[in-house]
């Protein structure tokens, strides 16, 4: 980019970089306890966890996750997300009693 008059502007013609048009975090997003959320969001993130975990059993059932994978997966979940994770496996392990 460069300065011509007091504006800028571009020097190619690419587009703004995904950094620059990513989705915009609060510190209410990243609290681990998610009660910052409006309820929508909590239970999207429910969702997204619920779906993480059907994909990781189906792997498993598969026989093609590693037994590191679901350390992995945990380890980046948090709040809600976690919940509803957690929420999924522990129905599978309770239908396997």
């Amino acid at each position: 980019m460069s300065r011509q008059h007091g504006q800028v502007t571009p020097q190619s013609d690419e587009g703004p970089t995904v950094a620059a048009v990513g989705p915009l975090e609060s510190k209410r997003d990243e609290s681990p306890d998610c009660r910052g959320l409006p309820h929508a969001g909590q239970a999207l993130r429910v969702i997204e966890g619920e779906s993480k975990a059907a994909q990781y059993l189906a792997r498993l059932q598969a026989q093609q996750s590693d037994p590191d994978e679901l350390a992995l997966i945990v380890s980046m979940l948090y709040g809600a997300t976690l919940r509803g994770f957690c929420r999924v496996i522990e129905k599978a392990i309770g239908g396997a009693r």
